[in-house]
């Protein structure tokens, strides 16, 4: 069967389509004063019109016209304006099919138009075959192969010769990458890979899945697991084969499918095929493990941290607890010595008569620990903690080849000693052991009496390492996360499809920006201070700003919003989950965007994909799902989340509903649609999924992932990412803003206050968007200035230190590599933001951001104390995130609303399904609302306070519970709605 470009009808039929847009027809079908000439030739006004829509349409797609052939209304207009015919002169073109030949003859010996013979096609074949190498898309391919014909005035023969020219360059493409990989692959390297496949790593579980699995839990033998996992991927050799640059997408889509295929589906591969997805999942493969091991050590310096300061407050509470039992027999003893001493008795006897001396030296230990000068510190408990780290260190130092900055060569020497040290302590430390990397505050603990304490000075390089490695000034080439921030920043080869933030970039230099904002930051802190002098005293006392009082909130001004919401909800059907997914599906198309990994098709079975979404949304699993739906078996549901959900296909489909809300009439009640509002929602862990979670002790003693997502004013969802239970919100803030594929153009973005830091509101600014936090407790906030801090009066005592102004001109064109790599999605702002929110403060370019940050967040602190709208409309504007979290929570309510998901790529999914939901739930919901407003008749001149206080997120009508079979399509009317239920009691 010759090769094909697998394509839906739909998106063949569009290729060699008319255009139907004014830009496009304005574009392709603009005559000049040559064409114009030409045209004039033909005798009568329809042979005119019909000479100029052949030509058009020759061209631009490049076909020739159909007889027949249904013309787009703008397209007639625009070829029959410049002709100066009349559009309907074209019902008498080429009443003789003659004419219709004679004129195209005429067209393509007047334009140079050919078609597509043999020897042409031979050229286009070769560049065929070096276009395809690079790309993994074969419609993409199409598209550069019909502009190429355009170019050359090859008239397109069809889409189907196209299409199978096209399938053939693919082909070849894929048969050249296998067959040199296959090549290049000794006999014992293939031996190795085959034996992934076939050995097993325990009774019933292959090597290549155990390679897969995720770790349990931190700690040092879940470590050791992953270094062990890191070592059977390199001893098969599969790094040693060359890779070329032009197979990268290539190898990219592989290792896409290669992480989907069971080992026995590999197995069934021929050999250049499976060989050559195994090396593209390795690659792919050693990278992950290497950032989860990267983290697993974070994560057991984290631990270690957290045991010392809970030794540290065990202590400290023992120690008041016993404090006067502990003084009472102290003094006792001495009471004891000096009666002996006068007396001249036996002073051992008298001590002993006390209290043994075990006893009096731990007493005398403790107390000489509580009193120590400066609070106590959590680092002298450390010492428990080298046990794991003496168990890990060596192995997971020696496993990676570590690179750094200038700064770093001292801990790059460690690294090396301990790697020599291998973790024996028979051989001793070296003479000129490097101490450089030490941090101050461990100075005491590593240098102890002249002398290095070894437990220390290795926990503090193992800690500098953790923290370095966090911050990008240490990195390892092989990882895909703790890459050199160069190296993050640089674009790699631009992939099709991919669309870039619609945000400026920056026009000011240094100078211009240090200049403007020190005039505007000294006028408003000028005129807040000579303010307070209005204000109720009660506003600044302590040395503190205070929030003014706002008017209490009337219980009843709402009353109108909630009779209207009621009267409206009322009139919408009741109906079942799967139909409203069924509905949106239907309206929107959001389903054809989960292409299959391979050949990009949509689901070939919409219904089982929606029991497989709700499945994930709801929690309630694929088997259960199976079980309850009856429209597919658990293994055509896991086909369906394998092979079609992946987060590209959730971000293109949630950008689809977006669009759809932010479209729809009654979306512009909510908001203007320019604003956005990010928050993160705890989910708690159960079952296998707990060892993947954390403890925040905010929410109780479970372990819990955070989804942090990202909101239109219009309650469209833009984005959604998991967090760790206990990472910060602040560095995820801008994920959503620039990693959505909607059409909505955010300028403004809200969060509460764990989205806040001075990074944070430096980044926005440069990215040209407003970032307008909650601000919990002003008294917290310190203000910043270019000028000294006398000049504002009674604000004075709220200064932190003077701003640096050079420090900022100094790293202008540094911070500019930053911005413009987040701008056009070159890397996810929060890997970014967090490298350089773990910079240490000696780091000029994290100080420069953050005082970049300190000006906009003075200039942002005093907006908020001075004008009481911004602080209602940020508080409005994050109460619709609160609210759209009750109904996430209601959606995922199975299983006590626990996700038992494991790996981070599995929660992922989860949450992406849950947020896709709740947008359709909204779309559903707008669009109903909207029919019920015109069926109840009701204006909204009479109730434009009250439609603000509506939302799109009701549920009651919809059954989320259990009930998951599809309902008849006769229920529904002929424009495809449920009726409403108006009059209905």
């Amino acid at each position: 069967m010759p090769a094909r470009i697998p394509m839906t009808e739909r998106q063949r039929g569009a290729l060699l389509a008319l255009p139907e847009t004014e830009d496009e027809v304005v574009r392709h079908h603009s005559f000049d004063a040559g064409d114009l000439a030409a045209i004039a030739g033909a005798r009568t006004p329809e042979t005119r019109l019909g000479y100029a829509l052949q030509l058009a349409c020759l061209r631009y797609p490049g076909r020739h016209l159909r007889r027949g052939e249904r013309l787009p209304a703008i397209m007639l207009d625009h070829v029959a304006e410049q002709v100066g015919v009349d559009a309907a002169a074209i019902a008498s073109f080429a009443r003789r099919t003659q004419t219709r030949y004679e004129q195209l003859a005429a067209i393509k010996r007047q334009f140079g138009f050919t078609d597509l013979t043999r020897p042409a096609r031979r050229e286009l074949a070769t560049w065929l075959a070096d276009e395809a190498i690079g790309l993994t898309d074969g419609k993409l391919l199409i598209e550069r192969l019909l502009n190429r014909m355009r170019e050359q005035r090859i008239i397109v023969p069809g889409v189907t010769v196209v299409e199978r020219m096209a399938g053939e360059a693919m082909h070849a493409a894929d048969t050249r990458v296998t067959s040199d990989v296959h090549a290049a692959l000794r006999e014992e390297q293939r031996a190795a890979l085959d034996a992934l496949l076939s050995d097993k790593a325990h009774a019933q579980q292959s090597r290549l899945s155990w390679l897969r699995e995720p770790p349990s839990r931190v700690g040092g033998r879940s470590l050791l697991e992953l270094l062990d996992k890191i070592d059977l991927l390199r001893a098969t050799g599969y790094a040693d084969v060359d890779v070329p640059g032009d197979f990268s997408a290539r190898f990219a889509l592989m290792a896409r499918e290669g992480a989907r295929h069971t080992a026995q589906s590999l197995q069934q591969m021929g050999p250049a095929r499976r060989y050559t997805t195994l090396v593209a999942t390795l690659r792919e493969l050693e990278a992950t493990l290497t950032d989860a091991a990267i983290a697993m050590f974070g994560a057991l310096v984290g631990r270690a941290n957290l045991n010392a300061r809970k030794r540290l407050e065990e202590t400290i509470a023992v120690a008041d607890e016993q404090g006067r039992e502990r003084l009472t027999r102290i003094a006792g003893v001495l009471e004891a010595l000096t009666s002996a001493a006068r007396t001249g008795g036996d002073i051992a006897a008298a001590v002993a008569a006390v209290a043994d001396l075990d006893v009096i030296a731990a007493d005398a230990a403790l107390i000489r620990r509580t009193v120590r000068p400066g609070r106590p510190r959590a680092l002298g408990e450390l010492a428990a903690e080298y046990r794991v780290f003496k168990q890990v260190g060596d192995r997971f130092l020696c496993s990676f080849a570590f690179e750094g900055r200038a700064a770093t060569a001292a801990l790059r020497t460690a690294i090396g000693v301990l790697v020599d040290l291998a973790g024996d302590w028979r051989k001793p430390l070296p003479a000129d052991v490097p101490l450089g990397h030490v941090e101050l505050r461990w100075h005491r603990h590593v240098v102890s009496g002249g002398r290095i304490d070894r437990t220390y000075w290795e926990l503090a390089t193992y800690f500098a390492v953790s923290s370095a490695l966090t911050s990008g000034d240490l990195w390892v080439p092989t990882s895909r996360v703790h890459r050199a921030l160069e190296d993050l920043i640089t674009p790699a080869t631009a992939q099709p499809g991919i669309p870039v933030a619609l945000l400026p970039p920056p026009t000011f230099s240094a100078d211009e920006w240090l200049a403007r904002k020190s005039v505007e930051l000294d006028a408003a802190l000028l005129a807040t201070a000579r303010g307070l002098s209005g204000k109720d005293p009660l506003l600044f006392t302590g040395e503190k700003l205070r929030f003014p009082k706002g008017p209490k909130a009337d219980d009843g001004d709402d009353a109108p919003g909630r009779a209207l919401g009621a009267q409206m909800y009322g009139a919408l059907p009741t109906i079942r989950i799967t139909d409203v997914l069924s509905q949106v599906a239907r309206w929107t198309g959001f389903v054809d965007h989960f292409g299959h990994v391979s050949s990009g098709l949509p689901p070939s079975d919409e219904r089982a994909f929606l029991a497989a979404l709700i499945a994930e949304a709801t929690n309630l699993g694929l088997t259960r799902m199976a079980d309850i739906c009856g429209v597919a078996s658990r293994r055509a549901l896991l086909r369906m989340q394998t092979w079609h959900m992946r987060e590209d296909t959730f971000r293109a489909a949630l950008g689809c509903l977006t669009d759809a809300i932010h479209a729809e009439p009654v979306a512009a009640w909510f908001g203007e649609g320019w604003r956005a509002t990010a928050d993160g929602q705890h989910f708690y862990l159960g079952g296998p999924g707990e060892g993947g979670g954390s403890v925040n002790a905010h929410y109780g003693r479970d372990p819990i992932v955070k989804i942090y997502t990202t909101i239109t004013d219009r309650y469209a969802p833009l984005h959604q990412t998991v967090i760790a239970g206990t990472a910060g919100e602040a560095i995820h803030a801008l994920d959503g803003i620039l990693g959505h594929e909607s059409g909505a153009n955010i300028g403004a973005l809200h969060t509460d206050g764990g989205g806040v830091s001075d990074i944070v509101f430096a980044v926005m600014h440069l990215l040209g968007l407003n970032f307008e936090p909650r601000i919990p407790r002003l008294s917290d906030r310190r203000l910043y200035a270019f000028e000294p801090r006398a000049r504002y009066g009674r604000l004075a005592p709220l200064f932190g230190h003077r701003l640096d102004a050079n420090l900022i001109r100094g790293h202008w064109q540094d911070v500019a590599p930053l911005i413009e790599a987040m701008r056009n999605r070159t890397v996810t702002p929060s890997l970014i933001l967090k490298k350089l929110s773990a910079f240490r403060q000696q780091n000029t370019l994290a100080a420069a951001l953050r005082e970049i940050g300190r000006v906009e967040r003075t200039l942002f602190t005093l907006r908020w104390f001075e004008d009481p709208a911004l602080r209602r409309q940020v508080t409005a504007e994050l109460n619709k995130g609160e609210a759209r979290n009750t109904l996430a929570r209601a959606v995922a309510f199975h299983r006590l609303g626990r996700f038992r998901d494991r790996g981070h790529e599995n929660q992922q999914t989860r949450a992406a399904a849950l947020n896709l939901v709740t947008a359709a739930i909204i779309l559903f919901n707008c669009r109903y609302l909207d029919r019920a407003m015109s069926t109840l008749n009701i204006e909204i001149a009479d109730h434009k306070g009250a439609l603000g206080q509506l939302s799109p997120l009701g549920w009651d009508h919809i059954n989320l519970t259990g009930d998951y079979v599809w309902s008849d399509p006769a229920v529904f009317d002929a424009d495809g709605f449920l009726p409403l239920k108006v009059g209905q009691r």
